[in-house]
This record gives structure tokens, sequence and C-alpha cells, in this order.
């Protein structure tokens, strides 16, 4: 079941009758560069926990108002009196879960009348194991929601987007979608998608004004590497974990410069290797060597 839940306001008027021009505490905040040009809301996908939840704290402290995208209601709203109480932002929550078939009609009720500059996509979900052995409707369930909800969101909004000639949209993949990595094989697939489909969109979209850029994170800090730490022991990776803060501080500069970013030194350097020491047939025997040390059980 979906629903649709605008965080209450202090006055006694909804938030979702009034008009830009009627919300205060969003001029009486300084506006950034940043929200003068992605602003004045933007909308985060994912936003409950982790990187999601870090975009919207980081864009929240850039000035900008927030439409805030996830399943999980009370931590929206948790969130949202957060980001209020810290930077005056206005916010709006959406409880819906992407991968549903009325998810995208949902977000379209939700924001037809609000002015949206800047769109991070990054809800996602992620299973791990050899391929066999996993359930195929939760792969199935992956996709819709890492790729094809993805898709239908970056189609709507960047049409919003290319009308009004300015914005941004920012679409988080992984380190894992730039090659073969076994036990994450429809993980990675899809993060491949990800990463093809937002450079693509980079330079189709930049000549209307609109900034596209990938975020691609290696291993960081979050639920979901909480998740796969659960059967993989990742001290046995070459790789250091991020925090949230690092990985999107490092996707908001890049947007509106570069197509694709990789956060982190450590990150490039691996993958720099991947792509011009080792085969595309070493990546994989590499990965995949990695992953059956590391794997528990």
């Amino acid at each position: 079941m979906t629903t649709l839940a605008t965080k209450p306001d202090a006055s006694s008027q909804n938030r979702n009758d009034r008009s830009n021009s009627d919300r205060p505490k969003s001029t009486l905040r300084k506006q950034s560069s940043f929200a003068k040009k992605y602003g004045p809301w933007a909308v985060v996908t994912g936003a409950s926990a982790g990187i999601g939840q870090e975009f919207a704290r980081q864009l929240a402290a850039q000035g900008l108002n927030l439409i805030l995208v996830a399943r999980r209601e009370e931590k929206l709203r948790d969130l949202a009196d957060e980001l209020e109480q810290k930077h005056n932002t206005e916010t709006q929550v959406v409880a819906v879960d992407l991968a549903s078939a009325d998810a995208l009609r949902v977000i379209e009720q939700a924001t037809e009348k609000i002015d949206i500059g800047l769109v991070i996509n990054n809800a996602g979900v992620e299973n791990h194991g050899s391929f066999l052995d996993l359930s195929i409707d939760a792969e199935a369930q992956l996709l819709q929601l890492n790729v094809v909800a993805l898709m239908r969101l970056s189609h709507y909004f960047g049409r919003r987007l290319q009308s009004r000639g300015q914005g941004g949209i920012i679409l988080v993949s992984s380190a894992a979608g730039y090659g073969a990595w076994p036990y994450l094989s429809n993980y990675a697939a899809s993060k491949s998608y990800v990463l093809t489909f937002g450079e693509s969109l980079h330079y189709e979209l930049a000549k209307h004004g609109v900034d596209v850029t990938v975020l691609s994170p290696g291993l960081t800090e979050t639920a979901m590497a909480d998740s796969i730490g659960t059967g993989v022991d990742f001290s046995k990776f070459p790789m250091r974990v991020m925090q949230p803060s690092d990985v999107v501080r490092s996707g908001l500069k890049a947007l509106g410069r570069k197509a694709s970013v990789i956060p982190g030194a450590w990150n490039n350097v691996l993958l720099f290797a991947g792509k011009r020491i080792l085969s595309r047939r070493g990546v994989m025997k590499m990965f995949g060597g990695l992953m059956d040390k590391a794997r528990k059980g």
C-alpha cells in the first residue's frame, strides 16, 4: 500500500495548498549559490537512511526545500523535523514504495505544483549471494527499483527540468557498476545501467540547461553495507569504508562539472587499475576471487 503524507505545519493551512510565494520561512533563509541554481525544491529518494538521508541534510544546509521520498514514513518525518528545526527548511514527506506500480503517480501528485530544481535519484536495493540461490522475485524487484523506477523518475522530472531550462539530476550508481562482480551479479548489472544511462543524459540534457551527474560510491557506511556485511567479510577487501557525508559532498561538488564521479582516492585507484591495467576478464576474476575469500559460510 502506498501513502502520501505531508508533514504537518505549525499554521492551520496545509502546506500542500500554499504556493512558493506564501512560504515565509524559505524567504527568510540565506540562499547559497547552489540553491539559486538548483532550488528552490529538491526531491530525494531513499531519504530515510544512509546516502539519501545525508543528501537531504546537506541540501537543507545549502538552503533547499525538500521532498523526502521513501517507504518508511516515520523515519522521513523524524528527518523532516530535524531539518526544519536546524535549517528552517520546508519539507514534504512522500511515503511510497518506489517499486510499486503507482509510485510515479503518487510522486507526480505530490510535486505537480512545486517548483523542483534538483532530483536525487538515490533509492536502491542490493541482493548478494550466488545468483541461482537467490529468489528470482527478489531479483526482479531489484531491477524494478534500481532500474525501472529510476528511469521513470528521470524521464518525468527530466522533462520538467528541461521545460524550466535549469536544474540538476544526480543518479546514484555504485563502483560495482564499472565491471563484473560475482555474487553481486544482478545488483552490479543494475548499477551499470545507471552509469551508462546517466552519462548519456549528461550529454543530452546539458543542451537544455540541466546538469546530470552519476555518483558511484564504493563501500560506504550505510544500512545497505551492513546488510551485505552479514554475508561478506569486507576486511578481506583492499577497500576503505567511506562516510556518507564524504560521498554526498563529492556528488554535489561534481554536479554541473562532471558526467560521473567516484568518491574516494583509493576507489579511483582500484577502478583505474581495473580499466587501464586489467582486462574485463581480469576484473571479473579479481572480484570473484575476493568474494570467494570474503563470503561467510
